[in-house]
């Protein structure tokens, strides 16, 4: 299949299946090939004939690297984004070496930059919600906030200097608190997070409901 526009990225990556259980971590990790163009990110067969997935740059809200120890595997990392209907979504992916993993991820992060803005979420999980705890924090609420900042690109950092000069306001960066703030930004506490994302966050690493990968 030929297309039409040509992507910014593109090239094989691993891609972890969604798994059918809250207890295992169990998936299976196939490889397809990835297409990232101005407003979505897709993946197809390896010989690109059958499109297997696509998610929209305006619903992704994260894309971090990950814990190797999470599957075991290198490279690893994930792009977080809401379904249409707002449900909570993780696509884990793993890079051929570390050069290929950075640039995907520097890549996405342009993209979420210019479209996402200040929708994207300020805290993640480097790790995964498995056997019933996260695998990073160890925490048992699969909707306990990320326990960690997200990296701010220098996109993001020119943004938020400016806000803060129009605004006269010094905004707390991602991940960092200011002395009395309790190490909130745009979530005040995990008991907002929780209130926030309790319908939808991270629903989709173990459910496969309304999920809008068809992949096995």
């Amino acid at each position: 299949m030929t297309d039409t526009v040509v992507p910014i990225r593109h090239g094989l990556l691993i891609k972890r299946s969604v798994a059918k259980s809250v207890t295992t971590i169990k998936a299976k990790f196939q490889r397809r090939y990835f297409k990232l163009y101005q407003d979505k990110l897709t993946y197809w067969t390896v010989d690109c004939r059958k499109l297997k997935g696509s998610v929209a740059v305006e619903s992704m809200r994260a894309c971090e690297r990950m814990d190797r120890e999470t599957f075991n595997r290198s490279h690893m990392f994930q792009l977080v984004y809401l379904s249409k209907s707002n449900k909570t979504r993780v696509l884990y992916m793993q890079g051929n070496c570390y050069p290929d993993t950075k640039h995907w991820v520097q890549e996405i992060r342009k993209r979420m930059d210019f479209v996402v803005g200040n929708d994207q979420w300020d805290h993640y999980h480097r790790g995964a919600f498995l056997k019933r705890v996260w695998s990073c924090c160890r925490k048992d609420d699969k909707y306990a906030r990320g326990c960690c900042g997200i990296t701010e690109s220098n996109e993001s950092r020119t943004r938020r200097l400016s806000r803060e000069v129009s605004c006269n306001v010094t905004l707390p960066s991602p991940g960092r608190s200011n002395s009395g703030s309790s190490g909130t930004s745009r979530h005040s506490s995990d008991d907002s997070w929780r209130s926030m994302h309790r319908h939808s966050t991270y629903e989709g690493i173990f459910s496969d409901d309304e999920y809008s990968d068809e992949d096995d």
